[in-house]
């Protein structure tokens, strides 16, 4: 007969394995999730100053869970902005739709600036007169380890790859 307290030191054990083996797999899945604008192929960076919504692919086996999912809008080195959304359990094999909201320190700038780029990416370059690679963005993916220890994912773009990203269709697209 095993001793009592061996018994639930053991069952400890597994309890504690379990739980970090599971926030593990979330770990390994929100990295997969796909982001993309609501309306496919049509996002320009002066739409994520009126709020928007984001569509959140889950093409995984298994429930994958953020708390906030963010953008930040940079150019020539000055951050014009950022774009945030609350995060979600995204359901395996599914997309989701996220609202979000845009901040900046001076709303005046980021418009002008936005209306440029969204020009200049437009193939109007020389209308726009403005240097489309300096334009960069970075999103952050923020989620949890055993719903407690704060952990986040970030990704640097070029202005093209992040508006081609936001346009993009994903996975759960059919």
């Amino acid at each position: 007969m095993v001793n009592k307290h061996t018994l639930i030191v053991i069952i400890s054990i597994i309890v504690i394995a379990v739980t970090l083996g599971y926030s593990s797999l979330n770990l390994v899945f929100v990295k997969d999730l796909q982001f993309r604008w609501h309306q496919e192929g049509n996002f320009d960076l002066l739409s994520t100053m009126f709020g928007g919504k984001l569509i959140v692919c889950n093409d995984s086996d298994y429930p994958a869970s953020f708390q906030r999912y963010s953008f930040n809008i940079v150019y020539d080195d000055q951050s014009l902005g950022m774009f945030s959304a609350n995060g979600i359990v995204a359901l395996p094999h599914t997309s989701t739709t996220i609202d979000g909201k845009f901040s900046t320190g001076d709303k005046q700038i980021s418009q002008i600036l936005f209306a440029s780029l969204d020009t200049a990416f437009s193939g109007s370059e020389q209308a726009a007169r403005i240097d489309i690679s300096k334009m960069s963005a970075t999103t952050t993916l923020e989620t949890k380890i055993i719903g407690v220890i704060p952990f986040s994912i970030t990704q640097e773009y070029s202005g093209q790859e992040f508006l081609d990203m936001m346009n993009r269709k994903t996975s759960c697209d059919k």
